[in-house]
């Protein structure tokens, strides 16, 4: 094979150790190994290359041996500084999660990360076709992904609610009190589709506006010209300072989010469960 070493890695570290021990009985009590096991390895090692040969008896390093241990040093050396060379790990999430979670606890993603640069990326269509496609190595998104060559570990929920402004709510007090506001106008958000969270399908719905992204939908409830479906953990900020309130009921539903890879990607596995580790103890 054409791409093997001629010497073994342990053969390669035994002249080295040979070179500073100097001599295979020091050799033996450096290594707590038996003499004649020690010169069985050197007779095999001299067998393939003229790079240790016996000597009145006594063996010794060629001046090929000496010029490849300084290779095998220089190689030991290149492997340490590449190791402890800065890793890059590419996590993918939606928008809202990555701008108001992960960016937010970079530092704990720091932390459980060392000696990695993180590389943020924010996909409003969820993560799985960026996971196929190489875009990013871990990916946090909700419910499970369609593909069998991902794999995924659920780790949390978010709360789903609908909300509206104190002025639209005040505006329509009649249907909100009939329990009628189903019927009022709705700013839909993709993926929050509310037959599917309040699990009814008996109400016809008055869509005024389809968004393919949480601030979108957000931004136009603000204004006051509809209500919506929106996880809380990104509204909670309005909510406190009174501009939405939640309405109906605190909880309309419940998303469960994960992180997700490539089930081919066996490297990976060890980083996303770290992630997961640190998902769990998010509260959304």
């Amino acid at each position: 094979m054409e791409t093997a070493y001629i010497l073994s890695s342990d053969e390669s570290e035994l002249l080295l150790a040979f070179e500073t021990a100097s001599s295979l009985e020091k050799l033996s009590k450096v290594l707590s190994k038996d003499i004649s096991n020690l010169s069985r390895s050197l007779n095999k090692i001299a067998a393939k290359l003229p790079v240790i040969e016996k000597q009145n008896n006594r063996w010794q390093l060629t001046e090929l041996g000496k010029r490849l241990n300084q290779h095998t040093r220089d190689s030991i050396q290149f492997q340490k500084t590449l190791l402890n060379q800065q890793q890059f790990l590419k996590i993918g999430a939606n928008r809202e999660f990555a701008s108001r979670i992960m960016g937010a606890s970079l530092k704990e993603l720091e932390e459980l990360f060392p000696k990695t640069q993180l590389r943020i990326c924010a996909f409003e269509q969820g993560v799985e076709q960026a996971l196929a496609d190489g875009l990013v190595d871990l990916g946090i998104d909700c419910e499970r992904p369609f593909s069998p060559d991902i794999s995924y570990r659920l780790c949390t929920s978010e709360e789903i609610v609908a909300i509206c402004t104190p002025e639209f709510k005040k505006r329509h007090r009649q249907e909100f009190k009939n329990g009628e506001f189903f019927s009022l106008p709705h700013l839909l958000c993709d993926r929050l589709y509310p037959d599917k969270i309040f699990k009814k399908t008996d109400n016809r719905l008055n869509i005024r506006a389809s968004f393919n992204d949480i601030s979108t939908t957000r931004a136009s409830c603000l204004e006051s010209l509809g209500w919506a479906l929106l996880p809380k953990y990104t509204i909670n900020s309005e909510i406190a300072e009174g501009k939405l309130v939640v309405i109906d009921s605190p909880t309309a539903g419940v998303s469960n989010y994960g992180v997700w890879w490539l089930r081919n990607r066996k490297s990976v596995e060890p980083l996303a469960l770290k992630l997961k580790s640190w998902l769990e103890k998010v509260q959304l």
